[in-house]
């Protein structure tokens, strides 16, 4: 059980206009001697489902560094930092919800992990939250073998290529986003909500696990506008103010050095997105074809 809690943990750390359905470009242009490439992952889709990643790996031996969100070299020290970002400090889940929605919560872990509260109250809600949403997604697509994260795949092949691994935040900053970008209470609230409407956040997942095998960047878009824990104020520190950042920083990169950059699909789109941000600095972005 602990193992499968590690790996649940991480999988919930590790988490979109009409793009002519591509999670795969070419960036060129701009001064550029060499192109470099955009890859949008979902982190819990199977490798062996997407024709993309066979390509990106290709393209790892033709670039100069890979690009992730962050550095996932060191999974044992990254989980030691999850858990001690992710922990509460004199509160328990118990003081933010009412008795009746601990005991529905205290249930549905049980069933889904065989922990309840007792254990895992000391969590923020944010990663129970996530707990929650990894465990019913591997339950409900029966999956009994640890997938391993697209991102990983990635940067693993570019280790292997002699490449440099360039991260984009740190752990530490990525924690911050992720369980400090709302109040505890605002957390709390949703996710009781996600457990309540428990299926829900299953329709959800298959209908974005289908519009990311399909490429559809506009549909998985559509799905998070749509999601209406999203505030604003989250949506700002989740996606819109870590792709400025990161854009910054690509485009530092790309005066000297070519690049596969693989991030959240969700990173591309939008008018804050990396192709949008890219374009807007002089780069040309079109998709690749297999």
């Amino acid at each position: 059980m602990k193992n499968k809690l590690s790996f649940i943990i991480l999988l919930a750390f590790v988490c979109v206009m009409q793009l002519n359905a591509q999670i795969l470009w070419k960036v060129t242009g701009n001064g550029l001697k060499n192109p470099s490439y955009l890859f949008g992952t979902h982190h819990l889709i199977d490798k062996d489902k997407v024709p993309e990643l066979q390509k990106v790996l290709s393209l790892v031996k033709d670039v100069d560094v890979v690009v992730n969100e962050i550095d996932m070299s060191d999974m044992m020290g990254m989980q030691m930092k999850i858990m001690k970002g992710a922990m509460m400090k004199g509160q328990n889940i118990r003081d933010l919800i009412s008795e009746e929605d601990y005991k529905l919560l205290d249930t549905e872990f049980k069933e889904l992990l065989g922990i309840g509260l007792d254990k895992l109250g000391s969590f923020k809600p944010a990663m129970l939250s996530n707990l929650y949403s990894v465990s019913v997604y591997t339950k409900n697509k029966k999956i009994s073998k640890e997938p391993e994260a697209l991102d990983l795949i990635i940067q693993k092949a570019g280790k292997k290529a002699k490449k440099d691994i360039v991260e984009l935040e740190t752990a530490d900053e990525q924690i911050e986003v992720l369980f400090n970008s709302l109040t505890l209470e605002k957390q709390a609230e949703i996710l009781v909500k996600s457990v309540k409407e428990k299926e829900k956040g299953i329709e959800q997942m298959q209908k974005l696990d289908e519009a990311y095998l399909a490429g559809d960047l506009k549909k998985m878009e559509e799905l998070y506008s749509e999601d209406e824990d999203m505030t604003e104020e989250y949506k700002k520190a989740l996606v819109d103010t870590r792709n400025l950042k990161w854009i910054s920083k690509l485009n530092k990169l790309f005066e000297t050095k070519s690049g596969v950059v693989a991030v959240g699909c969700l990173h591309l789109v939008g008018e804050t997105g990396l192709i949008k941000q890219l374009e807007k600095n002089g780069f040309s972005v079109e998709p690749v074809k297999l």
